[in-house]
């Protein structure tokens, strides 16, 4: 069995994280691998030596016929690397790599790969009408459809003219064993007092992940106990945050650690992990900092929060974009230590369900069924 593994970016966090836990499934059983990736980021995850890598180097352009050209270079790129490689499946990641999956494969001749596409995102409706078209006319193609949670399932299934047979959830899948083994390893300096309480969050640092959010609620938190914040991550909006932080007064307690390659210490270090986010797909940072034992404060916002996390159960829920919510819900639980080791203790046996060796069997239910 040879399979192809199909993304945008691989860097680290988020959906590469995601990416690598499949990409280790697929070594474990045997199974061959090319990973196909637009762009291989400086920083990213480790990946097996074993695991074929091909970067095609394609960069975001700006203006529409760049745009074209970037489209038809990605899709002649991918239909070469298909014909050479001659996989038995395609497993695919993101709305527009999925949609190029497609189409790469309507011009190949002969017997064709089976094709898995992975939709992460609920936000399907916020794309730009051709790419919401493109979505439209080709996700109906695929072999299978894989969602990472029952909400976009139920999307996909409402909006768009797919075998509902097709449609199959399967959460993303969490190390719990890789990852406390690497919470246990290196040390953290700098900035921490080991008597004050730590609240934190890991986290790409765009707009839609809430951060800023978080930032006014710590503001609003020091008003009643002294407290340090972690903000574990980099992206766009860094240089507003420390900006933020700045104006709030709170910059000497705030710690920006940038991409790190093992965020499981900093989770480790938490006593309350925040999840701010707008809107998430699946929330896997959260099911990170609940294998590291870290009581979870999260937005419930669309996607597969509610499947995840029960509130007052393994977690708090709180409304999303109320900075007041979050500073509330991290006093409420920094007052209350037997609340915080009974969310802890039951978060704990709840990600059991999405352990990598559960999600193995699924996905290989799939790619030999």
């Amino acid at each position: 069995m040879r399979a192809m593994f199909i993304l945008a970016t691989y860097e680290i966090g988020g959906v590469s994280t995601v990416a690598r836990n499949i990409l280790g499934i697929l070594e474990k059983n045997g199974i061959e691998t090319v990973f196909l990736v637009e762009k291989l980021s400086d920083k990213r995850c480790l990946l097996s030596d074993r695991v074929k890598v091909i970067d095609l180097d394609i960069i975001p352009q700006k203006g529409f016929f760049a745009k074209i050209f970037n489209i038809m270079r990605h899709l002649r790129l991918m239909r070469k690397y298909i014909t050479t490689e001659k996989p038995d499946v395609i497993l695919s990641f993101t709305s527009l790599v999925n949609c190029y999956a497609v189409l790469s494969l309507l011009f190949i001749h002969g017997r064709k790969p089976k094709l898995i596409i992975t939709e992460h995102s609920e936000q399907l409706f916020m794309l730009k009408w051709a790419y919401r078209m493109m979505v439209f006319l080709l996700y109906p193609r695929a072999d299978y459809i894989v969602t990472v949670c029952k909400s976009i399932s139920e999307q996909i299934k409402r909006l768009f003219p797919v075998n509902h047979e097709k449609v199959k959830v399967i959460y993303n899948p969490v190390d719990i064993a890789k990852i406390k083994q690497l919470s246990a390893k290196g040390s953290i300096s700098g900035g921490l007092s080991k008597t004050l309480p730590c609240v934190g969050t890991v986290s790409r640092l765009s707009p839609e992940k809430g951060v800023h959010f978080l930032m006014q609620g710590f503001k609003t938190l020091l008003e009643r106990v002294d407290a340090r914040l972690i903000i574990v991550g980099d992206g766009v909006e860094r240089s507003n945050l420390e900006r933020m932080a700045e104006d709030l007064d709170v910059r000497k307690k705030v710690i920006f650690t940038g991409w790190v390659d093992n965020p499981f210490k900093y989770l480790l270090r938490m006593d309350i992990f925040v999840l701010p986010s707008l809107w998430e797909g699946f929330p896997n940072a959260a099911l990170e900092a609940m294998a590291c034992g870290v009581p979870v404060v999260a937005s419930d916002s669309t996607g597969g929060i509610r499947e995840a996390i029960e509130d007052n159960i393994n977690g708090l829920l709180i409304k999303p974009g109320v900075p007041s919510a979050i500073s509330g819900a991290v006093y409420d639980l920094l007052s209350n230590k037997e609340k915080r080791e009974n969310l802890v203790q039951e978060a704990y046996g709840s990600i059991k369900q999405f352990d990598v060796d559960r999600i193995e069997k699924q996905y290989m239910d799939l790619i030999f069924n």
